[in-house]
């Protein structure tokens, strides 16, 4: 689930994905997928919404075109220009489920007509088939600006995204910058056109699971002693350190903020998750997308492991990325650093120290996991209207829990 809040039409957007289940049985069926759009109907997000359905079974619902469909669209991303609202996927198979992977999916709508109607069947422009370099485009993630931002309005309106492209999950040293021009089309003729520019940067790479301080596991614990009826014993979960695909992108002050999860390694250290940020200075014109990458660099700790970046950035430039600080001397925690379009990031910050380890379901063996839990669905960051940048960010409290899940969400607030 993605949110978003524009303030050209004062309006909540919400994206999740949905697959209908069979009403008898409880199961899944194997042969139907959505992307829900819900849409404040006023800028209070306590009141209604409308709904809108996107039929993704096989990219526009007519199971007539994509290989191996039925599909699932996993992971639907959004953005936002000042004409357009944007939701990005990636098509897998549903049957069998993730076997196949069709690529990349955009799909583009007119921003205000969302904002004015009354939910029902999402129609607009739909970019399938994206081919990029040596192999299909994945995570592209459209930018979103800041309240009183200025959006590229030339070329008929602009809206920029960037992607990674490590295709073979291991290394690699170039990323993508993306654009729709026309966009002020949207809703009328959708004469809107996409370009990309791959870009040289600085290497990147799956990135390990990522450790974590050991101390109380009541769940473990309690599946030790056959909480499940069967006695399971097993090793303290790690952190999923998941893969290098382009994390939240913002625009700002004319430049794209970006960052993946990486494999760094310190000197006289073990190698480790980090993070590979980028500040890219787009530009645009008749013939396509272009861009520099103004600067870039290496979130990391000797040791210690800083995953999942989130990057807010204001109209002043300033920008602050949080993400997770976890290690065998750490509990999962909340931190963040300040980043700029010159120089170095700051010193780590700790904005919530963890006070226990994580000890949830996702990552234990009787529990259907690999020992490994999942992490970083939580992280998002934005700049408000004063230009203050705030970072969500997923640590462990030492807060009541459930049985089975005991993550918790901190909320950082910079003023520069």
């Amino acid at each position: 689930m993605k949110c978003y809040y524009d303030p050209d039409t004062n309006r909540f957007f919400v994206s999740s994905f949905r697959m209908p289940l069979d009403p008898v049985s409880g199961a899944f069926p194997d042969d139907e997928s959505h992307v829900v759009l819900a849409v404040s109907a006023t800028g209070d997000p306590t009141g209604a919404w409308n709904v809108y359905d996107l039929d993704t079974t096989d990219g526009d619902g007519s199971l007539a075109n994509h290989p191996n469909c039925p599909c699932v669209a996993d992971q639907p991303l959004i953005g936002a220009d000042h004409y357009g609202f944007y939701i990005s996927t990636n098509e897998y198979s549903l049957v069998p489920f993730g076997a196949f992977f069709n690529g990349a999916q955009i799909y583009a709508f007119n921003k205000a007509q969302l904002a004015a109607g009354a939910g029902g069947s999402l129609t607009g422009v739909h970019f399938e088939g994206i081919n990029l370099e040596e192999g299909q485009a994945y995570t592209i993630q459209p930018a979103t600006t800041p309240a009183g931002g200025a959006y590229e309005l030339s070329q008929g309106g602009t809206a920029y995204a960037l992607s990674a492209l490590d295709f073979n999950a291991t290394l690699d040293h170039r990323i993508a910058v993306w654009a729709l021009t026309g966009t002020s089309t949207l809703g009328t003729t959708n004469q809107v056109v996409p370009s990309v520019k791959v870009l040289g940067s600085e290497t990147y790479g799956q990135p390990p699971d990522a450790e974590q301080k050991d101390g109380p596991t009541p769940l473990k614990d309690a599946e030790a002693a056959g909480l499940e009826g069967v006695k399971s014993v097993e090793h303290l979960e790690l952190l999923a350190g998941n893969d290098d695909r382009m994390n939240e992108v913002k625009y700002a002050n004319g430049v794209l903020w970006g960052n993946v999860n990486t494999a760094v390694k310190n000197a006289n250290g073990n190698v480790n998750v980090g993070i590979a940020w980028f500040a890219v200075d787009p530009s645009i014109s008749s013939t396509g997308v272009d861009g520099t990458i103004a600067n870039q660099g290496y979130v990391a700790s000797n040791r210690a492991n800083a995953l999942y970046g989130a990057i807010a950035a204001n109209n002043d430039g300033d920008a602050v990325m949080g993400f997770t600080l976890s290690g065998t001397g750490y509990f999962p925690s909340a931190a963040w650093v300040s980043l700029s379009t010159s120089g170095s990031p700051s010193a780590i910050h700790v904005s919530a120290a963890g006070q226990l380890p994580e000890d949830g379901f996702t990552g234990y063996v009787v529990e259907g996991g690999a020992g490994t839990s999942r992490w970083g669905d939580y992280h998002a960051a934005t700049a408000d209207e004063a230009g203050n940048l705030w970072t969500s960010v997923e640590y462990i409290p030492n807060a009541p829990r459930t049985l089975f899940a005991n993550w918790g969400t901190h909320i950082t607030v910079v003023s520069p």
